[in-house]
């Protein structure tokens, strides 16, 4: 099965944080086993870096890209003109980054891992957390 996770979504499991909610996390386990695969859109990897940097967290950057460079079940989805062009139809959305992270599992046809009420409240994608 393929996810999409969210920012907070990814750097939560990298950190294994308490927020990161029981069935988003049994995912995130499945990938690291080798019976999921967990997509990080473009957009996401590049919030990474700056939740990283704003909050100081205990996470290194480099370390987040060595994960989805040799993670067999963590891979990238670029933020190209398909991605670009599905999130212009989702104005319900106020966040552009938000838009094209919805838009990114719309198009793969995934859930989204994300707590994120304006984005699960949207329906735009299935949501799971």
């Amino acid at each position: 099965m393929i996810y999409v996770a969210d920012t907070h979504a990814f750097l939560w499991h990298l950190a294994e944080d308490k927020r990161l909610g029981r069935a988003a996390r049994a995912i995130f386990q499945s990938a690291e086993q080798g019976d999921a695969v967990i997509v990080l859109p473009a957009i996401a990897v590049a919030e990474c870096l700056m939740v990283i940097e704003k909050k100081h967290l205990d996470l290194q950057f480099a370390a987040l890209l060595e994960k989805l460079r040799v993670g067999l079940n963590f891979t990238t989805l670029p933020l190209d003109l398909r991605v670009l062009s599905r999130a212009a139809q989702l104005a319900g959305l106020p966040e552009l980054h938000d838009r094209i992270i919805v838009a990114s599992a719309d198009l793969l046809g995934a859930p989204l891992l994300t707590r994120d009420r304006a984005i699960s409240a949207s329906r735009y994608v299935q949501t799971i957390w």
